[in-house]
This record gives C-alpha cells, structure tokens and sequence, in this order.
C-alpha cells in the first residue's frame, strides 16, 4: 500500500474523534488538496476545488479531456475526470443552451404575471438564476416542497434568501455597501440548502475574488426512512406581484428550466427602452426606471408625471394691499407636525402663518429682523439661523413633536389676519410669496383648482382669501425711475438695478467718480477718495494733476551700515562719509555735482523719514532728509551712492554733546500698541501706520462713525443717520419700506382714511382724494411746505394739495435730486473768437468781390464803343485832333 493510499485509509477512520465519536474533524487541516486547490470541510469528509487544469479528488490528475474537443466557437470546454476517464463538457455562452448553444434560455417576467413550473425533486434543494431588473424589490424566484420552501428576492435593491421549514422561517441578507443590484445589468446568484447550513452566492466584479458568500446554520431535516418513496416534485415559481425584468440559466436543484417548457404565456428575449434616456423629468427632477416605465421624483414646488406642473405662488401685499388667507381644517394636525413652505420676500418682518382657535394661537411663524420665529403656547421660541429676507426662493421647514404642541386649533391663518391689527404683535401683515404651503402632507391651496383638477384635500373643510395675486409677482420698483444721473433702471423682484453712465456709481447712480475722465497725467494715477480724487505723483512732478515738472534736491551719502536718524539727532561719521548736494533735471538720467562736503559732515534731520514707496530701505542706503521739505507723494527726494562707493565697516559716532544714534535702520513700533480704535486693523508703514476700519468707522484713526447715507441708499427721499451707524430713509409721498421703493395704493375715504389739516375727503373713481388747504400739501395733506421735502437746496410751493419744488440751475427731478450734466469748459474760447473772425473774413471776402465786378464793367464800357449821344450833345463840331494825330509830313499847308 502506497503513502497516499495509507494516508487516505487513515484519514477515513480519523473521521470522527472522542470518547464516543461524537465530534466532527476537520479534514482540511492536513492539507490534501494538491495544485493550489482550495479545500472545503464536510462531515466526515473534504471537497477539494481544483485549478482549471487539475481534477481528482484531490486534484492531483491533470485534467487533458478538452484535447481535440468539439465545442462550437462560442461555448467553452470543460475538462472532467470521472471515474478514472477523461471527458469534456461544453459550457455555453449565458443565454444559451444544447450541443451547439443554439436554445435560448432568456425570458422575461411581467410583474403580477408570474410564471409558475413543477420539476422532479432530487438532490440538495437550491435556485441558481442570473436576473436583470430596474426595480428595488420583489421575488425573483420560489422553490417550494413539501418540507421546506426556498425563496430569492431582492429588498432595496440587495440580494435576500429565506427559507421556511417546519413553520420557522431564516432569512439571509447578502449586499454590498453602496451598490445596488437593481441598475439595469445582468447578475449572477444562487442559493442552496445543504444539511445544516444555508447559503447564498453573488458572482460580481466587486465581490472578494468576483464572489461573495453570506452562510447561516438552519435546524437539519428529519432523517428520511429507508422506504422506497415514490418520485416528488416541487413546484417554482418565477416572478411575483412586484418583480418585473429578465430571467436567465433557472436552474431548480440542478434542472435547467427551459422556456419552452414553461408554457405560451413566456415572452422570450430580454427586450426593453431605457425609460430614464432622455431625461423625461422637467426643473430638475430626478427620475427612477422601474423597467416599462418611469417616475419623476419632482422638487418642490413641481409635481405631476414629468414635473412640468408647478403648484402656483400667492403674492402678498402687492401694490400696499392687505392681503391674508384662512384655512378650516377638520381636525387639528398631529401629534407630530412638519410645517413647510417656499418663501420669498425682502421684508424684515410679517406675520408667515398662525395656527389658533378663536381666541389663543397655538402656533405662530413669522419674520422678524430677517429671521424666522416660531413661537409655541407655552414653550420658548424656536429662531432659524440665516437671513431670510434676500429675496431669493427658500424653503422653510419647521418640524415639532408632540410634547412641543398644545392646543393647535383648526383654524390656519396664512399671511396675516382679517384685521390687520391682530398680526401687529407679530410684524403685521406679511409682503411676500408663499408657495406650497403644507401641513405634514397636506397641502393648503391658495387658489381653487384647475378645472381639469378639481380634487380638494378630504382633511380641509373651508378655504377663504383676500387680495391674493396669482403668481409671485414683483412690484414695479422702476416706476419712478430711481436712476439718476441718466442711469437705466431694471426691475429685480421688489427692488432694482441702476445700470450707471460711466462717471457715476451706488444704488441710485448718485455718487459720481471722477478717475474715468482722466484728470492725471501719465505716468500719475488716478485714486478715489470720498468727494473727490487723489492724483499719485512720481517724483519730481507735482501740481494738482501732478502736471509740473519739479526738479528734486536730494542729499547723496557713501555707501556704509545703516543707521537711523531720529528727528533733531545729530551724528559724525569721522574719515570716510562724503557729501555732495545733487539737483537732477526732468528727462535726465545723470547727476550734476552741485558741490562737495568735508570730511567731517555734521547732520541735522529737519523732517521725518520718508514713510511711502522707500525701495532704498532694502538697499543699504539711508537718507537724511528731503531738502524739498516733502516726503510721500509729490516731489519726493532718494539716496545715491557716491563714487566713493566702498564698504566701510566703522560705526556712526555720536557728535560732542550728542546722544549715541542707534544703529541699524529700523523703524518705530507705531502698532503696538494699536492706535486704531474701534477694532480697526494697523499697519505698520515704517515710522507711521494706516488703519484699516472695522464697518461703520472711519476717519485717520477709526474715530469716526462711517455716513452710512453716503452711497445713497434710498431710492427715493431722504436719507438720515442713526447713532448706531444705521440709516433710515424717509419716504416721500406715495412710497413706503425701508428704502421707499414700494409704491402705496390709495385708500377710500373711511375711518382708517381721514384727511389732514382740515381738508376734506371726496371719494372718486382712484379712491380716496383730499382737496388740501393752502400750504399742505401730500396724500393725506399732512406735508406742510415749512418741512421743504426738496433736496439741494430747492424751494417748496403747496398749492392745489400738490407741492412743487423750485429746483436752482444745476439740479432737476420731483425733489431736485437729478445733478444737471454740466458742459466742460473749453481750454480756449473758440465760439468767441472764431465766429466773429469767420464773419469778419466772409464780409471782407463779398466787399472784394463786389468791387472787382463794378471795376470790369467800367472798362468794358470804355474800350471800343461809339456813343452817337455825346456827339450830339457837342454839337456838329468835332475836333479830330483828339481823335486822330495827323503826321506832320501829311499835314497840308
């Protein structure tokens, strides 16, 4: 007997150990699988895994069946040792089953059509599948016999296996973190029941060698008798009420399940449309395939099939309108309640939503200061961080539990309350748009439904509302035009935007700029500053456009360790410091030797350091004063090296009398500590420092409170500061909010609606109307003209209940607020000069030519012309020696 045939004799009576041979050994301990293949313990034995190459049963025979094998191109042989012979097997492609993979084995499965078949019982129980499906949950397929019943399901879109037998029921989960198993691909599982123990096989790419197993022990089946039974079947089922895709290769205990044999009603193939390509969901909604159709899961405020439906928005307040809904509901919501909704509003305060009975409010939501409260009876106020007045589209959600509410009430008031002075506690009446106003998952409708719609929630009893405008509508902010300065307005949802000209800036185009147009000339630039400009000069140019050339003295010391002068110290640099006095010309680049010092030089600081633009501090070289008088911008002196330019390594010496100068060139430490106050941040500038103010300060040292009115804040009127650095804009006429941009509809004449200063109200066709008394002026007469609303120094005159602003020459508007575009003096007067010289010239130009013209016709009379008149008037005598000399050797004698 051979060692491995030994070995195998004695591994066979090692099976069991113990006193009474009771316990199970493990046989893979001893390593029998041979050829890198993979033992697996079973009672009282071992199953070895061999490599593809290898089989046996300890893979120690090399598998050569596959040689000269028949397979068709698309299969794939499989070697097999059996029994001491070598054959092969051909395994076709899935999908695919017979001698020449020409059966197709794919069907598909339609949800609550599921498809039923019964196989001969035989071997250990199990379900062997490859599926494809788009839908998180349902049965894939369920073996049951009559002692146990076997199912395979996903649930939330993870593999599950469940077995029930003998009335207990084992469940096994198998998923993969972050993946789902539902995305539309192929996916191969099995599941198996062996004695004691279930199991369920995933075969995918992100499984630990392409498979995950998840095992769990189960109770073992009765022992059958030794009886000879006649043959039972199970019965499968394929499919359920929620499952809907493709089944592929069902394999039920080992027997391939074929379509043909599962009757007419199996639709072959596996054919469908993406449902999600193209994007069928509208605004963003995300959709979900569930195989033969789709579902939108639409953001709020969107519903409907394809999210193309939005739930409208209710404008309240538009125009100065009181505007408020009320809701009945039939019970009070709870014990939990979820309120939510879109908001949208640039309102600081207003009452959002109130639940209540007839006289205590169980529930209030609403803005104050920008931020939404919500107070509860009885409990503290709930304030959500952020604000919420920016006009942009939130959604609010506010959510209470039941030791939280007391007494909610039936009764939901939206927006305000009938009587504007109920909602006084809590902002008044709100100005804004709501939008998908809910209750849990009630929704409260602002409007009545379409007629295509006509559902109403079975939970609300009655719905009434009050000046609502369909739609979230803006007020029309640019009428008046706020603009000025010829600014263009744009209406942004209850506010507005000044496209400005060029040379104006701020909210209103107010503020003018003067860097645009220019007014330094280069190399100088151009800085703002409040109510003017600066220009930045180079050295040696000056003048307010830095337009003079400036020739610039400075003081040139050899090249030597630095040391700092402090103002009024004198210093001696014996042997070796050389002076000269050096004047540079605009345009040249030399220096021209303007004298010579001795030896000996003695100096005094007159002014301080130059403190801006001191590129020579990081050279090694010093200088000791500006001769100018000037440091900073404008004619601004620099340190030279001599000729001399040799390194010395002697030390300053202070003169007779003097203290020692400190070496080095350091500045003094003008920020610590700070001399900004008010928060503002210091920065150090080499002997002098600039602070950077903290919002609301200004001035040199942050001393002063910032003019918050200075970027014009308001649309109309006038602005006004507060002590703590806020502004408030006081309206004119006809416009209210914090920055009067909202126009005020006029009311009728009632007791809320009364006429000032003893002038009357007469009701007409635009409400109410007030004929005013002499010298009031206003909606309601309630401006007197000694309060002048006339901005820029312009002059009021009330008459008619109307008042009229007198503006002076260089300002225009309803208030005078409009600067009048001035025309830019010209550098010489050309209209004054040139259009008399132009008159003078053409004057000049018509005399000469009217001369020239009566010069020609006169000698052209006179050159060859007989005038028989003259000859009459003379008579008969004529002298023809005037005419005509005779020579004086014709003359007759």
């Amino acid at each position: 007997m051979g060692p491995r045939a030994l070995w195998t004799f004695l591994g066979g009576l090692w099976l069991l150990a113990g006193l009474t041979c009771q316990e199970d050994v493990d046989e893979c301990l001893s390593e029998p699988c041979l050829h890198g293949g993979t033992c697996d313990n079973t009672v009282a034995g071992y199953t070895c895994w061999c490599p593809e190459t290898w089989g046996g049963h300890d893979c120690s025979v090399r598998l050569t069946g596959c040689q000269g094998h028949t397979c068709p191109p698309a299969a794939t042989c499989i070697p097999i040792f059996k029994s001491g012979l070598h054959s092969y097997a051909c395994r076709c492609p899935p999908g695919t089953h017979g001698p020449f993979c020409g059966q197709n084995t794919t069907f598909s499965v339609v949800a609550g059509s599921p498809v039923r078949a019964s196989v001969p019982a035989g071997g250990p129980p199990g379900l062997a599948l490859r599926f494809r499906t788009t839908l998180p949950a349902g049965a894939l397929a369920t073996r049951t016999d009559t002692q146990d019943s076997l199912e395979l399901a996903l649930a939330g879109g993870t593999l599950q296996a469940t077995l029930w037998s003998h009335g207990n029921a084992t469940v096994l989960p198998l998923g993969l973190l972050d993946l789902a198993l539902n995305d539309g691909h192929w996916h191969q599982a099995e599941i198996s029941l062996r004695p004691g123990v279930l199991e369920l096989r995933l075969w995918h790419e992100d499984c630990p060698a392409r498979l995950c197993v998840a095992s769990s022990p189960v109770a073992p089946a009765p022992v059958a008798s030794a009886a000879p039974t006649p043959t039972r079947f199970c019965s499968v089922q394929l499919g359920g009420a929620a499952f809907e895709g493709c089944l592929q290769d069902v394999r039920v205990d080992g027997h391939l399940l074929l379509p043909e044999d599962l009757g007419k009603n199996v639709l072959l193939g596996c054919e469908r449309r993406e449902q999600c390509q193209p994007p069928p969901c509208a605004h963003g909604g995300a959709c979900v395939d569930l195989w033969t159709h789709f579902h939108c899961k639409c953001p709020r405020p969107y519903s409907g099939p394809t999210c193309a439906d939005e739930v409208p928005a209710a404008t309240f307040g538009l125009g100065g309108t009181l505007s408020s809904a009320s809701f009945l509901l039939h019970q009070p919501p709870g014990p939990n309640l979820t309120v939510s909704f879109l908001l949208r509003t640039r309102e600081p305060a207003g009452l959002l939503l109130q639940l209540a009975n007839d006289s205590v409010a169980g529930l209030t939501v609403f803005l104050s200061k920008g931020q939404i409260q919500a107070e509860v009876l009885g409990g503290p106020a709930l304030v959500l961080p952020g604000r919420w007045d920016d006009g942009l589209r939130h959604l609010v959600t506010l959510s209470f539990g039941p030791d939280q509410l007391q007494g909610l009430g039936q009764e939901v008031h939206v927006g305000g309350r009938l009587l504007p002075a109920d909602a006084q506690p809590w902002g008044g009446p709100f100005r804004g748009c709501l939008q998908d106003l809910r209750l849990n998952d009630l929704h409260l409708p602002f409007f009545p439904p379409l007629p295509g719609n006509s559902s109403q929630p079975g939970e609300l009893g009655s719905r009434q509302s009050w000046n609502l405008t369909m739609g979230c509508v803006s007020e029309d902010t640019c009428s008046p035009d706020p603009c000025l300065n010829g600014g263009m307005c744009l209406v942004t949802w209850n506010d507005f935007h000044c496209t400005c000209p060029v040379n104006f800036t701020g909210p209103t185009c107010a503020q003018r700029l003067w860097c645009p147009g220019q007014p330094c000339l280069p190399p100088a630039t151009c800085e703002e500053v409040p109510d003017g400009f600066v220009c930045e000069c180079v050295p040696a140019h000056s003048g307010p456009g830095c337009q003079h050339p400036q020739p610039s003295m400075v003081t040139a010391l050899t090249r030597f360790p630095r040391a700092r002068l402090g103002i009024g110290e004198d210093i001696k640099a014996p042997g070796f410091i050389r002076t000269r006095a050096l004047k540079t010309r605009p345009g040249s680049s030399g220096l021209v030797p303007k004298g010579r010092g001795e030896p000996w030089g003695r100096f005094k600081q007159e002014k301080d350091m130059i403190r801006k633009g001191a590129d020579f501090l990081r050279h090694n070289y010093c200088l000791v004063c500006d001769l100018e008088g000037r440091v900073g911008h404008g004619r601004v002196g620099a340190g030279v090296p001599s000729t001399a330019g040799s390194w010395f390594s002697e030390h300053f010496s202070a003169w007779p009398g003097a203290s020692a100068p400190r070496l080095g060139c350091h500045g003094t430490r003008v920020c610590v500590p700070s001399p900004c106050l008010h928060g503002g941040g210091c920065r150090d500038l080499f002997d002098a420092f600039a602070c950077a103010c903290s919002p609301g300060w200004e001035g040199p040292r942050c001393e002063a409170r910032a003019d918050p009115c200075r970027s014009a804040p308001c649309a109309r009127g006038r602005c006004h500061s507060r002590p703590d650095g806020s502004f408030e804009c006081r309206c004119p006429p006809g416009f209210v909010g914090p920055r009067c941009r909202l126009p005020v509809l006029p009311e009728a004449c009632s007791l809320n609606f009364t006429c000032l200063n003893g002038g009357p109200c007469e009701g007409g066709p635009r409400a109410a109307n007030c004929s005013c008394q002499e010298g009031f002026a206003g909606q309601r007469c309630q401006i007197p003209c000694e309060a002048n609303p006339c901005l820029n120094g312009g002059t009021c005159r009330a008459a008619g209940g109307v008042y009229e602003c007198i503006c002076s020459a260089r300002f225009s508007g309803q208030f005078c607020e409009v600067v009048k575009s001035l025309p830019l003096p010209l550098p010489f007067p050309l209209l004054e000069v040139a259009v008399p010289a132009a008159c003078a010239c053409l004057l000049l130009l018509l005399l000469g030519l009217l001369s020239g013209i009566l010069a020609a016709r006169k000698r052209r009379q006179s050159e060859g012309t007989y005038s028989p008149s003259q000859q009459e008037v003379a008579g008969a005598r004529l002298e023809m020696d005037s005419v005509l000399k005779v020579p004086p050797e014709e003359r007759l004698i």
